[in-house]
C-alpha cells in the first residue's frame, strides 16, 4: 500500500492544512530520514505562513547543515506544553514516543491536535492520526508524498533534504525495503530539482582521517560465530570520543560486516554517553527487530537497534549470547 492509498492520508493532509501552527518533532540521535523529512515538512510550513517549530532532543549533524532553514531546529529534551496547546504536534519518523521528547505524554495531552508519520512496522500509534506505511522504504516518501498532494509544489532545497532522507534510509536503493515507489518518489525529488552527486558529496566524502582510522578499529575486531553466520565487532566510549565522532559519523559502519560471505546477522555495540547503543542489520531468514527486541529495541525488518543499560563487558557478552541463540531458534520465545 503506498501513502496516497492509505485512508489515514488525506485525514493527515487535512490536519496540516487546517492549523495555523506546527510543531514538528525528529527523533533522538537524528539520522538523515527524520530530519531531512522534518525539515522538508518544516519548509512547506515557512512558505504558508504557518507558525512552526522543529524540535529534536540531539543536536543536528553537521553532515546535514545544508538543509534548508538548519540553523533554526531547536534542540532541547522536553518542551513547556504551552508552547504546543493551539499546535498541530507532528512526529516525524519516530516508532514510539520514548524517542523523542522526555516530556512527550504531557504534550500530546497539552496540544490541539497530533499526526503521527512513520514507517517503522513496529510503531506505537501514540498520537491522534497515525500516518504509518511499513512499506514505504523511508519516511520521505510519506513526506513527499504529502507536499505534492499539498498542492504548493516542492522546492529545490525541499527536494534536497527529502532525497537525503530516502538514499540514507534505504542504501541508495540498495536495502530490500527499495520498492517502485522508492523510485517513484526520487524521479519526483530529482524533477524538483534535487541533484545526487552534490548530495552524495556532502553526506558521504566528509570522512575525516580520525573517522577512517576509528572504523579501521572497529573493523579490527571482527568477529564471527554461529557457524559463520554472525559477525560483530564494537568501539568503546572513549575512542569514539577520541576520534571526535558524532552519532552521524558511525552511519554505515555496520554496514560493512554484511559484505562478508555467509554473514546473516550483523551486530555493532558502541559505548556513548554512559549508553550502549546496540545496531543489527539481518537477511532472511533473520529479523533485526525481532533480535533488537530482546534488549528492548525496535525497528525495520533488516535494519534494527537498541539502548541497553549496564556495563559494557557484560552487554557485549550478553548480545553475542543472545544472537546465537536466536539464530539457532529463529523465535524469540526460544529459550
Amino acid at each position: 500500500m503506498t501513502a496516497e492509498k492509505n485512508g489515514l492520508f488525506d485525514e493527515v493532509l487535512k490536519k496540516l492544512k487546517r492549523h495555523d501552527s506546527w510543531v514538528i518533532l525528529c527523533h533522538e540521535n537524528p539520522d538523515g530520514d527524520t530530519l531531512g523529512s522534518a525539515f522538508a515538512l518544516y519548509s512547506l510550513g515557512k512558505r504558508e505562513g504557518k507558525s512552526v517549530m522543529i524540535v529534536c532532543p540531539d543536536s543536528l549533524p553537521d553532515t546535514f547543515s545544508f538543509f534548508p532553514h538548519a540553523a533554526e531546529l531547536r534542540v532541547t529534551k522536553s518542551l513547556p506544553a504551552g508552547e504546543v496547546r493551539n499546535a498541530l504536534l507532528a512526529a516525524v519518523d519516530i516508532s514510539t514516543e520514548k524517542r523523542t521528547l522526555a516530556n512527550m505524554p504531557e504534550l500530546l495531552s497539552a496540544c490541539a491536535d497530533s499526526v503521527n508519520i512513520d514507517h517503522h512496522g513496529d510503531n506505537t500509534m501514540f498520537a491522534a492520526t497515525n500516518l504509518v506505511v511499513p512499506s514505504a522504504s523511508a519516511t520521505a516518501e510519506i513526506i513527499t508524498a504529502l507536499l505534492s498532494a499539498y498542492g504548493k509544489g516542492i522546492t529545490e532545497g525541499e527536494a534536497s533534504a527529502l532525497y537525503t532522507a530516502l538514499v540514507t534510509d534505504n542504501g541508495n536503493f540498495r536495502y530490500n525495503s527499495t520498492s517502485v515507489e522508492s523510485h517513484g518518489c526520487a524521479q519526483l525529488l530529482l524533477e524538483a530539482g534535487a541533484k545526487p552527486t552534490e548530495i552524495d558529496d556532502r553526506i558521504n566524502e566528509n570522512m575525516t582521517d580520525k573517522i577512517l582510522r576509528l572504523w579501521g578499529l572497529a573493523l579490527s575486531r571482527t568477529e564471527l560465530f554461529a557457524g559463520g553466520k554472525c559477525a560483530l565487532f564494537w568501539l568503546r566510549g572513549f575512542e569514539i570520543d577520541g576520534a571526535d565522532a558524532d552519532s552521524n559519523a558511525l552511519d554505515g559502519l555496520i554496514n560493512m560486516l554484511m559484505r562478508i560471505k555467509g554473514v546473516k546477522v550483523a551486530l555493532f555495540l558502541a559505548e556513548k554517553n554512559g549508553n550502549n547503543k546496540l545496531s543489527v542489520r539481518s537477511r532472511a531468514p533473520y529479523s533485526a527487530r525481532d533480535l533488537a527486541s530482546r534488549f528492548g529495541g525496535g525497528g525495520h525488518q533488516n535494519a534494527a537497534g537498541a539502548k541497553i543499560s549496564g556495563g559494557f563487558e557484560d552487554t557485549l557478552a550478553s548480545v553475542k549470547k543472545e544472537a546465537e541463540k536466536y539464530v539457532a531458534f529463529g523465535n524469540t520465545s526460544a529459550q
